[in-house]
């Protein structure tokens, strides 16, 4: 299997530039982690038992499905805080996270691996607050990721952070700019903690990458967070149409690209 950090190049598949590519694929070695999409209805949830459907625009989601297999159904019980299910002009459906207290957690993921590869589709609505939290991994100590929207207050950025369960010195992390709000964007980070690789990409091409020391170990057994730091801090303010999460060997490129192809087509980007 090619190694996706040397450096994203190399013997292409052609079978996963086939048409009715499925992320289900990504997780049929048993792989830890999670697939929603939230364009499909059949998912959503306005309460957390499953027992009433969002079925228009504009209502809240207490429960989101889990596609991968896993079972690992994110929820938010406060009405609240929940985020609201939209539509575009496109006709493609997204949650709304609205930069003050939305959010949704997942049960606790037991990776028992080092390495992870996560796949947004994001509209980026406002860079005023610093630190937006897409997809956070547990609390922000040790064995866990980040992806963020923007790095830094007032900055058109996306940071990507990682650290092993023993953490040396700070955590790994690579902010990439250029990116600033309202935009919509392909988000895919790579992170490889044995070998201190992070890779960040958006809308299918490499925009930055690190070799900072990310300590060592596996990425400990924690829910994922989407939309706010713990429920507490940092929120969101933006849309996500996609966010896939694999805990799992390195991807092949061909593999990643037609992720991220699956990813633009729900998020309505031209890759």
């Amino acid at each position: 299997m090619l190694n996706i950090q040397s450096p994203l190049s190399g013997i292409r598949s052609p079978f996963w530039r086939r048409g009715g590519f499925s992320p289900a694929i990504l997780f049929a070695g048993g792989e830890p982690g999670v697939w929603y999409d939230p364009s499909d209805l059949t998912t959503l949830f306005q309460d957390t038992a499953g027992t009433t459907p969002v079925t228009t625009a504009g209502q809240t989601v207490a429960l989101m499905l889990d596609k991968s297999g896993n079972g690992l159904h994110a929820t938010q019980p406060t009405t609240s805080r929940s985020p609201t299910y939209q539509v575009d002009a496109g006709g493609r459906g997204y949650l709304s996270f609205d930069g003050v207290d939305d959010w949704m957690v997942t049960p606790t993921i037991t990776p028992g691996i080092d390495k992870v590869q996560i796949f947004v589709g994001l509209r980026k609505l406002s860079d005023v607050a610093g630190f937006g939290i897409i997809a956070e991994y547990g609390p922000p100590t040790a064995g866990t990721f980040s992806l963020t929207a923007p790095a830094a207050a007032g900055t058109d950025t996306y940071l990507w952070s990682s650290r092993g369960s023993i953490v040396i010195g700070t955590a790994d992390s690579v902010s990439v700019s250029g990116y600033a709000a309202p935009i919509t964007n392909i988000l895919t980070s790579v992170g490889e903690i044995s070998t201190d690789t992070m890779i960040l990409r958006v809308d299918g091409a490499q925009a930055g990458s690190s070799s900072s020391n990310q300590g060592a170990g596996n990425y400990l057994a924690y829910p994922m967070y989407i939309g706010r730091r713990t429920g507490t801090s940092l929120p969101l303010n933006g849309q996500i149409y996609s966010l896939i999460t694999r805990f799992g060997a390195n991807l092949e490129v061909a593999q990643i690209e037609s992720t991220e192809a699956y990813v633009a087509g729900k998020t309505g980007v031209t890759l």
